[in-house]
Parts: C-alpha cells; structure tokens; sequence
C-alpha cells in the first residue's frame, strides 16, 4: 500500500513515467512482499534479539538482501519465465541500498539504484519505524515521516522524498488499518480510512 501510494503520487507529478509505464504495477506491488525473504536464512537469535546488535551480528542480519537475491535465483532456476521474480529480485537486493552510496549490499548510490529499490527503501523504513519490533516501540508516524525527511540526500533520493511527503498523511492513514502490529494509538475516523481506487492497471503516461 505505501508503495502504491507512492506511485500514485509519482504518477501525478510526472515523475519517471518512462519506468513506471514499463512496469506490471500489479505484479511489482505484489512481489514487494517478498523483499525481506533472506531473512529465513538468518538466525532467529538475531532477528529477535531484543537489544542492540552486536557489530557482527549486524553484519549478520546485513545479509539478508544478497541471500534474498540468492533465495529467488533457486526458485527462478526452477520456473517457467515469471516477471513477478525479475520484481522480487530487485526489490529484494536493493531495498537497503542509499543514496549516497553507504547502503548494502553492494553500495549502489544515486540513481544507479533501481527505482523500485530506492522507492521500497523509504517504504521498509516508514514500517520499521513505526512498528513495534523486539528491540524497540513502535513510533509515532509524524516522527517517523520527520526522520525519513532527515534522510533526504543521504538514505533517500531527494525527489522521492518530497513524494512521500506529500503523501505521508496517506501513509498515515494506511498505517491505521494495520494498528494492531503498531502502537494503537491512531486516531483515524474510519471514514476517511477509504481505500481510494486501486492504482493497478492505470496508465502514468
């Protein structure tokens, strides 16, 4: 949904419209489910853990994106040709790349990272922050959207991050939905939690 939403925006703005009209929308948004798949691959020692990580440990936990790709590789070897893994692949080994060229796994920056990728990247982070994880509580959403401003230029790609801003109520919103994995504490009238019509199929040209 945030993804979705994300998009929509972009559409609105003109924004990279020669991609994003080379994209299945339905089966980018669908695969982006699968962008943390690595971490069955990680201990649940880590993935639990309740503290801080250790620096080896978070080299650990930083594996995730390249055993991802790896992950979707095996399944593709033994599929007919699916786009929704070319997607899943992507997102999977790029979502925690950075702008600025300090992320993983292979320190891609600018815009050498693919759109989904660097479009996933502030949708992962929104969640994380405002969620309820073993090592922290969840936070509000306006902090939340403050920090990833406050990544504008180093985590993120400057123009997408005036995208999610002009859509961070919406996320908001979004959030509300799913309050029980987060704080609770949203106070969203049900009436304008409406999903607004679906983005798939539409044309961005």
């Amino acid at each position: 949904r945030y993804l979705e939403l994300l998009i929509c925006r972009m559409a609105e703005k003109n924004m990279y419209c020669d991609v994003l009209n080379c994209w299945d929308l339905e089966l980018m948004l669908c695969s982006a489910s699968l962008h943390d798949i690595g971490k069955i691959a990680i201990s649940e020692d880590i993935l639990n853990k309740p503290g801080k990580l250790t620096a080896e440990e978070f080299e650990i936990m930083k594996t995730h994106a390249a055993l991802g790709v790896e992950i979707i590789d095996r399944v593709a070897l033994g599929a007919a040709e699916k786009p929704e893994l070319r997607y899943a692949r992507t997102i999977a080994g790029a979502h925690h790349e950075k702008w600025d060229g300090s992320g993983y796994p292979c320190g891609s920056y600018g815009k050498h990272i693919p759109l989904e990728g660097r479009l996933m990247a502030i949708a992962d982070v929104y969640d994380a922050l405002i969620s309820n994880r073993p090592y922290k509580q969840a936070m509000a959403p306006s902090m939340a959207a403050s920090i990833i401003e406050s990544g504008c230029g180093t985590h993120f790609e400057p123009a997408l991050v005036d995208v999610f801003l002009d859509v961070a109520p919406k996320f908001e919103i979004a959030a509300s939905l799913y309050a029980g994995r987060h704080t609770g504490a949203y106070n969203v009238k049900a009436a304008h939690a409406t999903r607004e019509a679906p983005l798939l199929g539409m044309s961005v040209a």
